[in-house]
């Protein structure tokens, strides 16, 4: 790439199209558009090799004499992942997905037989929802699940077992905890994974077919920061991006 991006970067995301390798890709948020910057194909998703992605992004940004420091990542609760951008970005804040935070919740509670008794135990529902909403301040997160736990119904007991062993970790609190936070999931990118699987047309594309579509997609991303740089609008030669990929 002829230039490195990445005041406020977005998120690494699941496997896209190819059958045959992990596709990452690496989005930043660049006057309220996110625009992917960095593509990896990797045969696997280990900390070895999220570390070694970092690296070549370290060294390349060197080599462009950019600062890479980002405030933010934005990511899945992978478990080699978190630790590589905390080793390799040390001054980076990482905040998981809101909405894959709830989701392994909810998991966790059909796993406990809690399922039947969501959907038609209101007060039951109502505690779950509850606990997935504990963001409160950072410092109040602990006194806020004690608050919860203490008028807990003995259904639950178990899920607020897990919930304080999995999520209440003074190193985990703010990782899920989304108190002041404003774009809170990575949900906003599935636009994007939506509209690179309709131009590929088919689920396993060839790897130089792959190939393609990425290059295709990153001359367009190249034309939109220009433009978004030079102060373009709506006119002539001005290259539409999908609002889905807008963060309001």
């Amino acid at each position: 790439m002829g230039r490195l991006r990445l005041s406020h970067p977005g998120t690494l995301l699941q496997p896209l199209i190819t059958h045959l390798f992990n596709s990452y890709k690496l989005f930043n948020l660049h006057e309220s558009y996110l625009l992917p910057v960095v593509y990896c194909l990797t045969v696997r998703k280990d900390l070895p090799m999220y570390s070694l992605i970092f690296q070549v992004l370290h060294s390349k940004a060197d080599e462009l004499c950019v600062q890479l420091d980002p405030p933010k990542f934005v990511c899945d609760f992978e478990t080699a992942l978190i630790p590589s951008i905390q080793g390799n970005f040390p001054n980076t804040r990482v905040q998981g997905c809101f909405f894959y935070f709830c989701q392994a919740v909810l998991r966790q509670a059909g796993r406990l037989g809690l399922r039947t008794d969501y959907i038609h135990n209101q007060e039951i529902r109502r505690k779950v929802k509850m606990l997935m909403a504990l963001a409160l301040p950072v410092n109040l997160a602990l006194a806020g699940f004690e608050i919860l736990n203490g008028r807990k119904l003995g259904l639950v007991e178990a899920l607020f077992e897990y919930f304080q062993r999995e999520w209440l970790p003074a190193t985990k609190i703010p990782l899920w905890n989304v108190h002041g936070v404003i774009v809170r999931t990575n949900n906003h990118l599935e636009g994007w994974h939506s509209r690179m699987n309709k131009r590929a047309r088919k689920h396993h594309l060839g790897f130089y077919q792959f190939l393609q579509l990425i290059i295709d997609e990153h001359s367009k991303t190249g034309m939109v920061v220009r433009q978004m740089d030079e102060g373009y609008t709506r006119g002539r030669g001005y290259v539409r991006r999908s609002a889905a990929y807008r963060v309001q």
